[in-house]
């Protein structure tokens, strides 16, 4: 059974929405827009295509988790609010952090430590 399959049904296809203008985009959309991951605090800051506007997620497997970071003697990810996304696949790189779906692969490049 593949992610978007439950139990002989197909799931709809996951839409996630800019937290600013509320355009909303598919995860492959959404991927191609990831301009850098800050691997010290595992996120990833996303530019959103409609309003140009930024936000900071985190990937985790079957989840993109959206929040802020913080500083507080280090920097921190303040997870705020989530999105299920089946088959969402990151795995971080020395130079970028991958990640796959739906047979796709994004590398989003690494910003370095701090």
């Amino acid at each position: 059974m593949g992610p978007r399959e439950a139990r002989g049904r197909t799931l709809p296809a996951v839409r996630l929405p800019c937290s600013w203008c509320a355009a909303e985009f598919g995860v492959p959309e959404f991927l191609d827009h990831c301009r850098f991951h800050w691997r010290d605090v595992r996120v990833v800051r996303w530019d959103c295509p409609r309003c140009g506007k930024w936000e900071d997620v985190a990937f985790e497997p079957d989840e993109i988790r959206r929040g802020y970071v913080y500083f507080a003697g280090a920097p921190c990810f303040a997870h705020m609010d989530g999105s299920n996304v089946p088959g969402l696949r990151p795995s971080p790189a020395p130079a970028a952090l991958t990640v796959e779906y739906e047979g796709r692969v994004w590398h989003v490049p690494d910003l370095g430590a701090t």
